[in-house]
């Protein structure tokens, strides 16, 4: 896929600086001509133009004006060259991994000219162009095609501007047909490595530090892009940025609400967000979307497991610390035998964290341990308990009194059939 433009020369400025371009050695890789035999020093072609031109009087205006302030007639603007850049695919390039050199791109410009202009006196000169917007580099040869057709004497004459650059642009499509280039879609990215760059006045209003309401329209597409699953998600979220979308002719137009003057496409403002962009920032957003469910799942699922191997160990652990209290307490305990129960003291146990405190084998083996531990006091003191008070009584009273004495643990639910207050 090849991109061609064509601007006319008119004035000594331009003449000079274009010049100066096409004779810069420090930016030329290749150079050709056609029909420029007679020129022996090619950084005179400009001169060897002129005096061809000079020959059949096309130095001069071909026709008068009239002047719009003083209505008095002049001469007009007169075309003396075309410069023609035929730019390159990016992709296509050797420069990217693509098979066109610079002498391809060369043969391809001079295959050009030698079918469409076979007659005119023409320079070329390949140069390597870079972008500094995305910093990629492309091949473009710059031709400059003397107006003076050597054949009739007459000045070269495409037409009308407009048709001229639909003619030049079907030249170059069947041209790259027939080299099996890439043929340009349009509103479509066609190159992967080269995004569209921003307007001329975009980029003067860069320079003075102005973002253009369309630069903004563009961002805030690009933005809605990245995040919408559908078409449906992304015109609301347009909208609620305050941005109007509508549909013509199959193409989607978005309007600024705060400058409403002008709808643009939305392929225009950015070609990866054309129906096929679009569609392939849809499906990406949605696999994301599954991901990053999937990925929270996995992780709420990893942490379930984390906490339940945290409280398991905290279990653990604190199971075998109860254990190791309540035997150090027995072996206390029965030096002990003799002594009245009042003076006896009663098994305190650490206070289980608020993890495990409702876990059911936690509260098992803290009821036995006290249960246990009553039974050895009683076993080893020289009271009698009262006949009739088996699960009441000093038992009761010392269940009572554990629960006052040992705020480092506090018991379950109050037993009422076993005396608990």
């Amino acid at each position: 896929m090849t991109i061609i433009k064509q601007t006319g020369v008119q004035s000594n400025g331009h003449m000079k600086n274009l010049r100066g371009y096409i004779n810069d050695d420090r930016k030329v890789l290749v150079r050709d001509s056609l029909n420029m035999d007679g020129c022996t020093n090619p950084k005179r072609w400009a001169h060897h133009m002129w005096m061809t031109r000079e020959m059949y009087g096309h130095n001069k205006s071909a026709r008068r004006v009239r002047d719009k302030k003083t209505g008095e007639l002049k001469d007009a603007k007169n075309t003396v060259l075309y410069h023609q850049i035929l730019g390159f695919n990016p992709d296509e390039c050797d420069l990217n991994g693509g098979r066109l050199s610079p002498e391809d791109c060369m043969r391809y410009a001079k295959e050009y000219v030698g079918k469409h202009y076979p007659n005119q006196q023409i320079v070329m000169a390949l140069h390597n162009e870079y972008c500094k917007a995305d910093k990629t580099h492309r091949y473009a040869v710059h031709i400059v095609i003397n107006r003076t057709d050597l054949s009739t004497g007459k000045r070269l004459d495409e037409g009308r501007g407009k048709s001229a650059k639909v003619k030049r642009a079907s030249r170059i499509r069947d041209l790259d047909r027939e080299w099996g280039l890439k043929q340009v879609v349009e509103g479509e990215r066609n190159s992967s490595v080269h995004k569209k760059q921003p307007s001329r006045i975009e980029k003067e209003l860069a320079a003075r530090g102005i973002d253009s309401y369309k630069t903004n329209l563009r961002e805030l597409c690009r933005i809605a892009a990245g995040e919408a699953e559908n078409i449906y998600d992304y015109r609301e979220l347009l909208e609620s940025w305050g941005v109007d979308t509508e549909f013509k002719r199959g193409r989607m137009y978005v309007t600024d609400t705060d400058n409403n003057r002008y709808a643009f496409s939305v392929a225009k403002l950015d070609a990866d967000l054309g129906t096929k962009g679009l569609e392939a920032a849809f499906t990406a957003n949605v696999a994301k979307s599954i991901h990053a469910e999937g990925s929270a799942a996995v992780a709420e699922k990893r942490d379930i497991e984390r906490q339940k191997a945290m409280g398991t160990e905290t279990k653990e652990r604190y199971l075998a610390q109860i254990r190791s209290v309540y035997r150090k307490y027995r072996k206390e305990i029965r030096g002990m035998e003799g002594m009245e129960i009042v003076d006896i003291p009663k098994l305190k146990l650490p206070r289980p964290d608020s993890d495990i405190a409702d876990d059911s084998e936690v509260k098992r083996l803290i009821l036995a341990c006290w249960r246990g531990a009553d039974e050895l006091r009683a076993e080893v003191s020289s009271t009698v308990m009262p006949k009739g008070k088996k699960n009441g009584g000093n038992a009761g009273s010392g269940g009572s009194q554990r629960a006052q004495q040992a705020p480092t643990q506090e018991r379950p639910e109050p037993n009422k059939e076993n005396g608990e207050r």
